[in-house]
């Protein structure tokens, strides 16, 4: 099969591979030929729940979230669960407004960022959760007048999870075709995701190229390697929370005074890190606040050795928050730097509204400069796995805009930079003998797709 874009590549594709690259007008023709896109830290599972539940993106007042509760709640049966996600406060809710909006309803709603949930109630019944109820190790809660936790803090979310309608292999099939309809021919799937959905893939014909890593405690009697068109590679570690749930370890404060919150203690990431990389895995590790990125350095430092011995290449994921003193400690690690620039759209107020050093925030072209390789990705289901979203954030950067990347750079962190973060070395590319996923473009945006030698328009 033969492809152009009528100007600088004419691509002989053959099976998977690409046979010949060329100047020439022939096949079929279309705007613009790239390397397949990645998204390079995405939860395809549980954006597959969130393509099925009421969607709160974009609201900031817990009043309109509030109206949204109860309008869904009236179309469902007494006690059945109302679900959501994507609302993002300047500070908590209030206690009590769920409770008004649907008093017959259970209801669990996410932030945006994941990293916090707000119940009413008849969920905190449902939970078991009362007034004496503790909060979980890296986990907390804010309770309501009666001391009943409402609103729950990271790991304190997990004891909702047991009475939620369980996710299923539909959700995650439901999300990865998603992707796969907006271009992308492969995603890496960051851990959040049960252990179960790890077999869920495995048992389903894939539309997109699968990344995987397992979450922290989960990977042991797992075997990394291929498994089709999944690679199982990763274990995923939180070495502190987000921005938004105010969570983030920082070392400049929130103006509660706080600084955030540790998760993952650091010499637990390393010794399990360790034992983790000697079975032939490699590390994925949240961070986000400018403490986390630091400590999460200084345990890649230790284990760079072990590394470099097993071939892996190490992952930060997200490194939102970055001071100046901590760039000289990236370069010359074993390490690949996964950032979501798509996240800066709307985390840029919070930035402000915190107090938080603008310097700090979403450094693009200061961690380019470290030569580490750059994946971007969407955070799924916190963001929409939209690529123009990436490319405007990087482009146009609001709050630095010295730190903004060109649109070369954002699409090779989509290809190469992704490939490179996944080990893939035969990815990423357009040359011969390269592997012939490839996205195709008009009008800025992806029109189809090459992926397994088949191509698709959508």
């Amino acid at each position: 099969m033969w492809l152009t874009d009528g100007r600088r590549s004419l691509l002989l594709l053959q099976g998977e591979r690409i046979a010949r690259v060329e100047a020439g007008k022939r096949g079929l023709f279309v705007e613009a030929l790239t390397p397949g896109l990645q998204d390079a830290h995405a939860h395809p599972l549980y954006w597959g729940v969130a393509l099925r539940g009421l969607d709160l993106s974009g609201l900031k007042d817990p009043e309109a979230v509030a109206r949204e509760v109860a309008r869904k709640a009236q179309k469902l049966p007494p006690g059945a669960w109302v679900e959501g996600q994507g609302f993002l406060f300047a500070s908590p809710p209030p206690p009590g407004l769920l409770d008004r909006a649907a008093p017959e309803h259970p209801v669990f709603l996410r932030s945006r960022d994941l990293h916090s949930a707000w119940i009413n109630r008849r969920a905190a019944e449902r939970a078991g959760l009362n007034p004496h109820t503790l909060p979980p190790e890296g986990g907390g809660f804010l309770r309501d007048g009666e001391g009943v936790p409402y609103y729950l803090l990271e790991r304190a979310q997990e004891l909702l999870a047991p009475h939620l309608p369980p996710p299923s292999p539909e959700d995650l099939a439901r999300g990865l075709w998603d992707f796969a309809r907006r271009g992308y021919t492969a995603l890496h799937a960051m851990g959040y995701e049960p252990p179960e959905a790890l077999d869920w893939a495995l048992g389903m014909e894939l539309p997109v190229r699968l990344w995987w890593a397992l979450p922290r405690g989960a990977w042991a009697g797992r075997r990394p390697g291929w498994y089709g068109e999944l690679h199982l590679a990763g274990v995923k570690f939180f070495a502190d929370g987000a921005l938004g749930s105010r969570t983030a370890w920082m070392h400049a404060p929130y103006p509660d005074g706080t600084f955030g919150m540790p998760l993952d203690a650091l010499e637990a990431i390393r010794e399990e890190g360790e034992r983790a990389l000697r079975a032939g895995f490699t590390l994925a590790v949240h961070a986000i606040g400018t403490r986390a990125v630091e400590g999460v350095l200084g345990v890649f430092r230790d284990l760079a050795p072990l590394a470099r011995e097993r071939g892996r290449t190490l992952r930060m994921e997200h490194v939102q928050h970055v001071r100046d003193e901590a760039l000289p400690l990236f370069p010359g690690l074993p390490l690949a730097l996964s950032l979501q620039p798509l996240h800066l759209l709307l985390d840029q107020a919070l930035v402000r509204a915190y107090g938080l050093p603008v310097k700090e925030a979403f450094r693009f072209r200061s961690l380019k400069a470290t030569g580490l390789p750059l994946a971007f990705g969407s955070d799924a289901p916190v963001a929409p796995p939209e690529y123009a979203q990436n490319l405007e954030a990087a482009l146009h950067h609001p709050l630095n805009p010295e730190e903004g990347l060109s649109e070369e750079e954002v699409l090779w962190a989509h290809a190469l930079g992704a490939s490179l973060a996944a080990g893939w070395a035969d990815y990423g590319r357009i040359a011969p003998g390269a592997r012939a996923d490839l996205t195709l473009w008009e009008g800025k945006r992806p029109v189809g797709r090459v992926y397994r030698g088949n191509l698709e328009i959508f």
